[in-house]
């Protein structure tokens, strides 16, 4: 027999009494939720009740109290709680907000009540450096130190209005701009205090650089003010430290702040673009003064203090471009002794290959391209003196030239060499005004006709040089460089202080765009022409690189009226190669003249232009494919460099040439990376119109001295 069990629940009275009051509890709180949340109740303890441990309570208990069965076919559902979210006050609701609002309303009140003052003292001290500059602009060093002096003064005044704003640095967004504006400030004082050392430092000159105010070399001659200046010259160059120390500091200032967190304009003004100016201008500013010093404190030994300096000053011709610059035409020594200048000698280029017996084996590219009317072939076999200036890099081409010089019997020793081209003549011409040589006449920089409107002193050069006539004074050629020279020189020393300003800063954009290339025996000074880049220096640089070059072989002078283009365009491919391509335009719309040998008068000016013409790229660079040269272009190595090598010929009258290459570097661009490009400017040229064109990033500029582009990627 079966027994049916039946479980059995025992409950002691304890337990009864607990579920019971849990019961009457459970109804209590679903009919008062609304009211008495967070009430005390007591079970054995005190405890605080909210919707949270309320809702966990009600569900065990409702659990509990569900019950079905496994046979039941009934369906079940298992009830919860509804709870309703506290009705908090509507006044509590904005307490945070309040706080906030608050919090904000103390910066802000402060600030606005110091917006003003700041505001008012920044556009004082602007006036103020407006007012410094425009007087260093007018030459009044006196007025300049005065309102530098008070801009300085006004500049810390702003500076310690502008640091009761401290507080703005604990709001994390507002905190960067706060930083830039301090950053901002630092710069400005810094950039005051390098005018103030520059204005000390020039002081003694004023009266000899032109500008208003008590110098120490005041009387005597405009020349034996230069000798005083060129003794004593060293005492600037200590200077130029303290100068280039404060300028460093203003740039490393003005680098923290990202031009990329400000617009491009507010209130119609341009933001951004004159912080990345301003940046531009500065690092630029402290580069030229870094460079300038090496040069300035050889300056006096280079001028002849405390020992005289000889040197061999040669006229390259850019109307027939060379690799350095231009046919070397003419040459005159002269000698320098504590800033005097005194010209030695002067001579044609050819009366050194007539004294020069040797016979040296021509390089093939003038082998090949170079054309002499003079010879029957036309060919020229030899490599002469006047055409060793091959090299692009002046410094090779002067090793080469002076070794040979050196050889030459009765020629002066000299302790280097100095060229000048025709942008030299006009320049200094320009600024002093029309120059009257004994023998040769007067010679200004006003278009002349006779040779297609180009300055009159070239074309009366060109005369004086080419114009086959039976009366021209046999010697009129050989002596035209020292003469003109000299009198240059007297006519500077002997100018109005006014012009001296002029005069230097001429001198030193000459340097800098090549029209005049130093070259020296002593390395110490050559080391300085370098580091200024007036060696013509082919330079070394690790990233995208291009130097063209081209060589006149035709012996007309055509360069004068050929117009050059030149593009290039940057790809990128899907395994990080650059590929570019250069288009090189070359156009020469002015009429041909008659270059008959047999003519009776007249220029032969622009003829055929023979080009011979060389490309450098980073080494290793694989030449793809390329176009519009008259012979196959070939790949080779020089000066750590490739080139790529051709020829071909411009007729005047709208003739055109292109040319088109297509190559690839030797490494490649990762995403992230920046591609910077070196472009080395060609001695002797002037302004060749560059477009650079990286994705849709572009660049138009015309090259007047090495350019460095770096585009993002």
């Amino acid at each position: 027999m079966v027994i049916g069990l039946k479980k059995i629940t025992i409950k002691d009275k304890s337990q009864e009494k607990t579920e019971a009051r849990k019961g009457t509890e459970d109804k209590e709180i679903e009919k008062k939720e609304d009211k008495n949340i967070g009430k005390e109740k007591t079970s054995g303890n005190k405890e605080t009740l909210f919707p949270s441990d309320l809702k966990k309570e009600k569900i065990e208990t409702n659990i509990e109290k569900a019950s079905f069965s496994t046979s039941s076919k009934k369906k079940f559902k298992l009830k919860l709680p509804r709870f309703k979210l506290p009705q908090l006050k509507k006044k509590a609701l904005f307490i945070p907000l309040l706080v906030i609002l608050g919090f904000f309303l103390l910066l802000a009140v402060p600030t606005l009540i110091l917006a003003k003052p700041l505001i008012s003292s920044a556009k004082k001290t602007y006036l103020l450096a407006q007012e410094a500059y425009q007087a260093g602009k007018n030459q009044d060093l006196v007025l300049a130190e005065e309102k530098i002096s008070q801009t300085e003064e006004s500049l810390k005044e702003t500076e310690k209005k502008y640091s009761r704003l401290a507080y703005l640095k604990i709001i994390p967004f507002v905190s960067s701009y706060y930083e830039d504006g301090q950053s901002l400030l630092k710069a400005g004082l810094s950039g005051i205090q390098a005018g103030e050392v520059m204005v000390a430092a020039i002081t003694p000159y004023a009266d000899v650089l032109g500008f208003t105010g008590q110098g120490s070399f005041m009387g005597g001659t405009a020349e034996d003010r230069i000798v005083k200046i060129v003794q004593t010259l060293e005492k600037v160059t200590s200077e130029i430290d303290a100068m280039a120390d404060k300028l460093e500091a203003a740039q490393e200032e003005l680098s923290k702040i990202n031009p990329k967190r400000y617009p491009e304009e507010f209130r119609g003004k341009k933001i951004r673009e004159n912080i990345i100016i301003a940046k531009k201008t500065l690092a630029e500013t402290s580069k030229g003064i870094s460079e300038a010093k090496p040069i300035l404190s050889v300056l006096p030994e280079i001028l002849g203090y405390p020992d005289k300096k000889k040197y061999l000053v040669i006229f390259q011709n850019d109307g027939e471009l060379r690799a350095t610059g231009g046919f070397m035409t003419a040459f005159s020594v002269l000698e320098f002794d504590s800033g005097k200048v005194r010209s030695l000698k002067s001579d044609d280029i050819y009366s050194l290959d007539k004294k020069y017996k040797p016979r040296i084996e021509a390089p093939e590219s003038i082998e090949k391209y170079l054309f002499s009317s003079d010879l029957d072939t036309g060919i020229v076999p030899y490599f002469y003196l006047r055409d060793m200036n091959l090299s692009p890099d002046f410094k090779v081409s002067m090793d080469t030239f002076i070794k040979y010089y050196d050889k030459v019997p009765g020629e002066e020793e000299v302790d280097g060499i100095i060229t000048v081209d025709t942008y030299v003549l006009k320049d200094l011409i320009d600024i002093l005004g029309p120059i009257d040589v004994p023998g040769y006449g007067k010679f200004t920089t006003e278009e002349d006709q006779r040779c297609h409107g180009v300055a009159n002193v070239i074309c009366e050069l060109e005369y004086i040089v080419d114009q086959p006539l039976p009366t021209q004074a046999g010697n009129r050629k050989q002596t035209i460089l020292g003469p003109m020279m000299q009198q240059i020189m007297f006519k500077a020393m002997g100018s109005p202080k006014q012009l001296w300003p002029d005069l230097f800063s001429t001198g030193l954009r000459l340097l800098k765009e090549k029209h005049v290339l130093l070259y020296f025996s002593d390395s110490y000074l050559e080391e300085a022409a370098q580091s200024y880049g007036a060696a013509g220096r082919i330079k070394p640089y690790e990233w995208d690189y291009l130097h063209i070059n081209d060589s006149n072989f035709g012996g007309a002078k055509s360069n004068l009226f050929t117009n050059h283009k030149v593009e290039q365009e940057i790809e990128i491919n899907e395994s990080g190669e650059i590929i570019k391509t250069l288009t090189l335009t070359y156009e020469n719309p002015e009429p041909t003249d008659n270059c008959n040998l047999e003519r009776k008068e007249g220029l032969c000016l622009n003829s055929i232009l023979r080009n011979y013409i060389r490309i450098y790229v980073p080494e290793g660079s694989k030449l793809i494919e390329s176009l519009g040269s008259e012979v196959e272009m070939e790949t080779k190595t020089d000066l750590g460099k490739t080139y790529f090598d051709g020829f071909f010929t411009v007729r005047g009258g709208g003739g055109r040439a292109k040319l088109v290459l297509k190559y690839k570097l030797p490494f490649n661009l990762t995403s992230g990376d920046n591609y910077k490009l070196l472009i080395q400017k060609q001695p002797g040229t002037e302004g060749h119109q560059y477009q650079v064109i990286f994705g849709d990033q572009e660049e138009e500029f015309e090259l007047r001295e090495d350019k460095e582009i770096e585009f993002n990627f």
